[in-house]
This record gives C-alpha cells, sequence and structure tokens, in this order.
C-alpha cells in the first residue's frame, strides 16, 4: 500500500525540526517524463516539479490541521501530473482491457487474497535483495527520521516502522472494510462542514466530488485490475474481497515483522491472474466518435471539433479501447490539457500533447480556460462515451465527476444588456441609421439582434430561420410566430437544433412588425430566397460563425464590457420576464427552449401559442429603446 504517513494523510511527512511538507518519492520509470506546476494557493507561489526522484513542496505551517487543509490544495495537483506522467510512459503499450464481472465465487475471492498474500512477501524479498531499490513507505519512514538508504540498521528500523504502519491500516480495515476500499473518505470534508465555510449546496457537492476524484484511490479496485477483473462499488462481492484482503494484508505483515526478527517465513510459489487481461475489448475511441456521429447527426463543424479532442485524449492516454478508459485517464487527459496555450498555432494543431506542451512553455503563452476544458474537451467525450454508454459498450460513464471545480473568476460570466447598453445599440449606425458592413451578412446585422431582443431566441436559431419557418396571422386571432421546430436535412435549408427542448414555436413580437419585419420577410419571398438572411456565409456547418465574430467587434463600440455578446440578448429577455412580464411558471422555458425542471411540467403537450404570446407582447422595454 505504502500511502499512509503517520498522520493519516499519504505523503504528509512532519519534520524532526518542525513544519510539515508534501514529500512523495516519483518511480524511477516516471522521472524523466513527469513535469508540471503545482500552485500553492496559500501564497500564490508555483512550483515546478519533474526531473527529480523526489516531489518535496513545504507547505509552510507547523499546524497539523492547517496542513491537512493545504495538503488538500497540493495532492490533487500532484496525483494529476504522475497520473499524466504514467499514461504517456504507456502510450506505446498494447492496449489490455479488465473483463466486467457479475460477481466472484468464493474460491475466487481466496484465491486473489492469496495473490495479494504473496505479492507483499515477494515485495519485501525484492527490497532485502536489491537495497537500492527501497519500497516507498520504507523511504518515507527514512526521510522522517532523516535515515540514509546506506545505513543497514537504518534501513532495517524504517522497514519495520513502515510494516507496522500498514498492519495498523489493515486491522482497522477488519472493521471497516468500506473504508479500506475507499481509502481517501476519512480526509474528504462533510457537505456539513462545507456549507458552514460558505459553500451553497452545488457548490459543496462539487467539492466533495473532485476531493473523491483524486483521494478514493482504492486498494481493492487496483487488486480487482491487477486480476484482470472488475466489479461495481456497491457490489456485495467486492465488500467480502475487501475483508479477505484485509486478513491476507494483516497475515503479510505480520510474517514480515517475523521475518524482521529472524523467522524464516518462505515465500510462497506465484499464482496467476484470476483472468489474463483481453487484449481486443471492444471498439476504440475512434470507433466511439464515428457512432456517435451516426447516431447524433451532428453538425460538420461539431463532428470535426469532436474529433480533435478524441485524437488528443489518445495522444495524452493512448489508442485504448473505451472499455479500458478510467477516471485516472480521463483526469490525466484534462490535466494534460490544463497545459495547452489557449490559441493553438495552425502548424501544431494536429502536434501530439506533449509537442504542444512544450511549445506553450516555451512561448510562456496564455493557458487554455479550465472552463473551456470542462465544456468541450471533457464534454466532447462525455458525450462520445454517453452513446456508447446507451448502447452498453461500456458499464458506466468515466467522464462523470472529472470537470476542474472552478473557482470565482474563472467562469466566464454571461451578463446581460443593462438598458444603457440597449439604448446604445439600437442607436448605433447599422439599427439607427441604416448603414451596412460587408461583414455583417446584409439585412441580417439589422434583424438578428432585434429578433434576440423579442424572443431571447439563440444566435444560431435566427440565423438558420428560412422564409417558410416566419408565419404571419393570416386572419384576426391568429398569432404570428417562428417555426423553430422543425428539422430539415436538406441540403441548403438545414436546420438544427441544439435540445430537444429547444424545438418549440415563438411569437412574433409586435415591435418587431412596426420596425418593417413582414415587408422584409415578403421582399425575400418574391425574391425567392431559401434562407430569411442569405447573405449569412456558413462555415464549417454554422451558419453565424463569421456575424459572431463581426457582432464581437462592432458591438464592443458601444458595449465596451467583454462579458456582454450576443448571447447577453437571452440574458436580458430572462431578466425582463422575470421582474416585468412574471409569466406563469414554464412559460419563460417554452419561449426560450429551455429543459423542464420538473416532472409536472413534463405532462401535457405544453402551453398554446395563444398563451405564449399574450406574454411576450407584455416584453416591453419603454419608450427609449
Amino acid at each position: 500500500m505504502g500511502r499512509f504517513s503517520s498522520n493519516g494523510n499519504p505523503f504528509l511527512i512532519e519534520r524532526p525540526e518542525g513544519g510539515f511538507t508534501y514529500f512523495r518519492n516519483v518511480p524511477p520509470r516516471l522521472k524523466s517524463v513527469l513535469s508540471g506546476e503545482v500552485k500553492l494557493p496559500w501564497s500564490g507561489a508555483r512550483r515546478s516539479i519533474g526531473g527529480r526522484g523526489t516531489i518535496k513542496i513545504a507547505l509552510g505551517t507547523r499546524d497539523l490541521q492547517l496542513a491537512r487543509k493545504r495538503w488538500l490544495d497540493v495532492h490533487p495537483q500532484v496525483e494529476g501530473h504522475v497520473e499524466a506522467a504514467t499514461l504517456r510512459t504507456m502510450q506505446t503499450a498494447r492496449p489490455i482491457a479488465v473483463r466486467a464481472v457479475s460477481g466472484l465465487s468464493p474460491s475466487e475471492i481466496e484465491h486473489i487474497a492469496n495473490r495479494y498474500y504473496r505479492q507483499i512477501l515477494s515485495g519485501d524479498d525484492d527490497e532485502v535483495l536489491r537495497r537500492d531499490q527501497l519500497a516507498d513507505r520504507t523511504e518515507l519512514v527514512l526521510e522522517e527520521h532523516e535515515g540514509l538508504a546506506t545505513d543497514r540498521d537504518a534501513v532495517i528500523a524504517a522497514r519495520r516502522i513502515a510494516h507496522t504502519r500498514e498492519l495498523d491500516v489493515l486491522r482497522r480495515a477488519l472493521q471497516e472494510p468500506e473504508r479500506f476500499d475507499f481509502e481517501g473518505s476519512s480526509r474528504i470534508p462533510t457537505l456539513a462542514a462545507l456549507r458552514a465555510e460558505g459553500h451553497s449546496d452545488e457548490s459543496a457537492r462539487a467539492i466533495r466530488q473532485s476531493f473523491e476524484d483524486v483521494l478514493a484511490e482504492s486498494e481493492i479496485g487496483e487488486v480487482l485490475a491487477d486480476n484482470g477483473v472488475s466489479l461495481p462499488r456497491d457490489h456485495i462481492d467486492r465488500a467480502r474481497l475487501s475483508l479477505a484482503i484485509a486478513r491476507a494484508g494483516v497475515r503479510a505483515h505480520e510474517d514480515v515483522l517475523r521475518r524482521l526478527d529472524g523467522a524464516p517465513v518462505e515465500t510462497p510459489p506465484p499464482l496467476p491472474v484470476l483472468m489474463p487481461p483481453v487484449m481486443d475489448a471492444g471498439p476504440s475511441l475512434r470507433d466511439a466518435h464515428k457512432s456517435w456521429i451516426d447516431q447524433q447527426s451532428p453538425s460538420a463543424k461539431t463532428a470535426e471539433e469532436y474529433g480533435v479532442y478524441v485524437e488528443r485524449f489518445i495522444s495524452a492516454c493512448g489508442d485504448i479501447p473505451i472499455r479500458s478508459i478510467t477516471k485516472k485517464h480521463v483526469l490525466a487527459y484534462r490535466d494534460a490539457l490544463s497545459l495547452f496555450p489557449r490559441n493553438i498555432p495552425s502548424d501544431l494543431r494536429s502536434a501530439s500533447v506533449t509537442a504542444i506542451q512544450e511549445w506553450t512553455a516555451k512561448n510562456n503563452a496564455k493557458l487554455l480556460a479550465r472552463s473551456t476544458i470542462n465544456d468541450k474537451a471533457i464534454g466532447s467525450i462525455s458525450a462520445i462515451l454517453a452513446v456508447a454508454l446507451k448502447h452498453d459498450h461500456i458499464q458506466t460513464n468515466p467522464c462523470l465527476g472529472t470537470k476542474f471545480l472552478l473557482k470565482e473568476g474563472e467562469v466566464v460570466e454571461r451578463l446581460p444588456y443593462s438598458d444603457d447598453d440597449l439604448k446604445a445599440l439600437v442607436r448605433s449606425p447599422v439599427l439607427a441609421k441604416g448603414k451596412r458592413y460587408k461583414a455583417g451578412g446584409g439585412e441580417a446585422q439589422k434583424w438578428l439582434p432585434l429578433i434576440a431582443m423579442y424572443t431571447g431566441a439563440r444566435l444560431e436559431e435566427i440565423g438558420q430561420l428560412r422564409v417558410i419557418d416566419v408565419l404571419f396571422a393570416s386572419k384576426p386571432g391568429d398569432v404570428s410566430f417562428f417555426d423553430m421546430e422543425t428539422i430539415d436535412d436538406t441540403p441548403g435549408q438545414e436546420t438544427r437544433r441544439k435540445t430537444r427542448s429547444s424545438r418549440r414555436c415563438v411569437p412574433i413580437h409586435k415591435k418587431l412588425i412596426d420596425r418593417g419585419f413582414a415587408g422584409y420577410v415578403e421582399a425575400q419571398r418574391k425574391a425567392g430566397s431559401v434562407r430569411l438572411f442569405p447573405e449569412l456565409s456558413p462555415y464549417r456547418g454554422k451558419i453565424t460563425h463569421g456575424f459572431s465574430k463581426w457582432w464581437g467587434r462592432y458591438a464592443r463600440k458601444s458595449v465596451k464590457d467583454s462579458r456582454k455578446t450576443f448571447h447577453s440578448f437571452r440574458h436580458r429577455v430572462t431578466d425582463q420576464f422575470r421582474n416585468q412580464v412574471r409569466p406563469a411558471d414554464g412559460i419563460l422555458q417554452a419561449i426560450l427552449g429551455h429543459d423542464k425542471t420538473d416532472t409536472t411540467s413534463g405532462y401535457g403537450s405544453g402551453f398554446d401559442l395563444e398563451t405564449l404570446n399574450e406574454a411576450l407582447q407584455r416584453l416591453d422595454y419603454g419608450p427609449e429603446i
């Protein structure tokens, strides 16, 4: 095991002269590939790791409780770098996978426990025969007591202390086997403690999950994998195995201590693994990506973007079958991308992860935002694996719970346009003086912001409208509306929807009619135009790609705050409804195309157009806008 120090936290060492240090040995195979920085939140400093046989980070305190808190800041970062280095060393290996089994028989549990017992005694043999490669647990004790690896008596004393500690842990495990299977649980803050520190329920749960990802190094999970099998955490046979492993470990460490006292305890002969890992474990991530495209029919741009992240995952973790992908792979992939630049040069986009990281460090480039890694890098892999899960290619989605826990300031908050912003925009050259810019897509530069202001619709939803999607009332009492429900795959007039709930019909506000929208639509109809805004130029499957960039430049002249974008119209409509219209529950969701948030709202066929129209027409920004 070798993950416990005397105070219960792995790698947390109290120095003889006082004060605490995070001390960790680096396996020789990782020394040349381990690299990265560890941020120390309490001081703002950063520590580089890698290239040495140990990681030593002073925690700057003599207080154990404060040291444990700082350990929680340091350990997840170091763990991520170590996992990334470990996976880099595996990239050239043939892909293997453990087998998911439905249960373990008593004889199989006994077999695995006997292998565990034998491995501990065999490891002790290696330590005696190869004194230049002491076990991690022995080196940790030597560090604590400032002993030398060349001092035979000091090494024997360190081995005795190390095995005694392991023995104490295993004896506790006999009383709480479930804790043995989840060693980090005692060091994860409780929800109550996090709430007391001012965290919301959502934030507290996210924090606990982030710690689980790095602390829950399951001894039983490793033992199972070493025997070529896997079992769900809540399986009763896994609990039985935990108890058997704890008992085998107690016997083994007691026998090692007897050896140190001179007893001739023999190491049993080797035992085969329970089930050799299989070499062909189903589809690869590339296969899963192709299946996702077939099932979801994404735009060409989205499919290409997801493909880029698939290749980066493979570059970071190896081309392994999706059944072999674990949470640790995803965490390593996540942390590898945290060293990527915000903007990758075009000649490096197909380069390896390591090459891109090296370029980033050499050029001191601004790093990719962690929110982007969460939403795009992990989000794309998670979406692909979600389809694989649906088709029983995998049992769980390993991406769950792997996103960075974002701190205040890391989340790019989109703010709504204020009254002053809207006044500035409607008085700007395009809307007030009829000026048109080449990159603005013709009349789209006038109507897209106005439609967004009076519907709250997403930019791409508006941009992809066809002339036939705009239906005006033919007689009194009818409702004019945008058809944002129909999906069409016809080349040249494709319509796609972001989510199922985004398929909807949205009434046309009278302010748009007053500004001449009906006349514009009729002119497009007579001209034989398919698209309502034919001068928008599609790019990689997205109609408003160019317009979005143009609007960012144009609107920034009137609205300086970079947190305000075209999507700020949608935020403003949401606020306007809440504060002014105050519609019945669900009406705002229906107009905006948001997911239903409760069971009741999922019943029936939804609100009729008349009800939605009555609410929408009450949307009013005042006479100056």
